[in-house]
């Protein structure tokens, strides 16, 4: 008797062992679970409030602001939802305050101010924050969280601000290899600012200016490039004709 119980109490221990482990496990999983969810989380964050200090330093709308801020609101609140805290709440409250005092479909302009950097890293890094400011914007788009004017607004306003950084950065180089009397370089400089704006399906004040300056740049450089060639012809005749003048005479 005694033995059969000694048997059942082993067994009894063993299942509960092998519960106290499934559950466990369970925790485990559990938990790490949620970590990369809240890792996942707080990448999408810092990319997203990387992108809104970034904005600052664009023409942008008040309306792609809201879209930023919303993104990051709504994050914040699956953070909250996975892992609560008095510090997710309070950034959440602050979201929905400035979220509350924009007027979503207000496409005016934050500020007009804009200027393109002299270093090459950081014009590369404002090209890559344009575009994921684009992605982000047609992202919210096709979720139907933004308004269909407003999207046509925006993205027309950072594809434009895209174009502008590449055709200045482009005009700027031309400009200094030109200064440097690198013609040659200069001509593929302005070629390369040209074709870029004729590859664009709209025109504006601003191409259309840019393209004449460009074009007006690209017929003075032809013409140099003209006048040099001539010279180098002059020069050569010039060495051919005393070359010849000093050749001795053949004895016939």
């Amino acid at each position: 008797m005694i033995y059969t119980i000694v048997i059942a109490l082993i067994i009894l221990l063993i299942i509960m062992a092998i519960i106290v482990g499934a559950v466990q496990q369970n925790r485990q999983r559990l938990e790490l679970e949620r970590r990369k969810k809240m890792a996942r989380f707080r990448s999408s964050l810092e990319q997203i409030e990387d992108l809104i200090h970034m904005a600052s330093f664009f023409p942008i709308g008040k309306s792609m602001l809201v879209v930023l801020n919303s993104r990051a609101l709504e994050i914040l609140k699956s953070m909250n939802a996975v892992s609560p805290s008095k510090d997710y709440k309070a950034r959440i409250q602050s979201y929905e305050e400035r979220i509350q005092s924009v007027d979503r479909n207000d496409t005016s302009l934050i500020s007009e101010d804009f200027e393109i950097p002299e270093n090459n890293k950081q014009i590369i890094a404002m090209i890559n924050g344009l575009k994921r400011l684009r992605s982000t914007l047609r992202n919210e788009h096709s979720r139907g969280r933004v308004d269909s004017n407003v999207f046509s607004v925006e993205d027309q306003r950072l594809t434009k601000l895209q174009l502008k950084i590449n055709i200045e950065t482009l005009i700027r180089r031309g400009r200094h290899a030109y200064e440097s009397q690198m013609l040659g370089s200069a001509r593929q400089y302005y070629e390369k600012a040209l074709r870029t704006i004729e590859d664009q399906s709209f025109s504006d004040d601003y191409t259309t200016s840019r393209q004449q300056s460009i074009k007006k740049a690209l017929e003075k450089i032809a013409q140099e490039l003209k006048d040099a060639h001539t010279r180098d012809k002059e020069k050569h005749k010039k060495e051919d004709d005393l070359e010849e003048l000093f050749q001795p005479k053949r004895k016939w």
